[in-house]
């Protein structure tokens, strides 16, 4: 699937979901595929490691990934990690 084909899923998505994830407390205009690919980023880093992570984005850095992509513990929203942990079953 391209970027431009997943990136109007997932704009549908929202539109016809709005409501219920203004709801669970996220804001909609958050999402994105960039968001994703922190979260991705994030986990991956945590679970495997700072170079898996680099690898799986393409950056040619580390660095670039830990500062653009990782998001460290104390910034992530405690209802936003609740709600990713419900969703994923952690």
């Amino acid at each position: 699937m391209s970027v431009s084909n997943y990136e109007r899923l997932l704009r549908s998505f929202i539109d016809d979901n709005r409501e219920a994830l203004v709801r669970l407390g996220v804001d909609p205009d958050q999402y994105s595929t960039h968001a994703y690919r922190r979260t991705v980023a994030t986990q991956i880093e945590r679970h495997a490691g700072i170079t898996l992570a680099s690898r799986l984005l393409g950056h040619a850095s580390e660095q670039t990934t830990r500062i653009s992509y990782v998001v460290s513990a104390e910034e992530v929203d405690p209802s936003t990690a609740e709600i990713m942990d419900r969703i994923l079953g952690t």
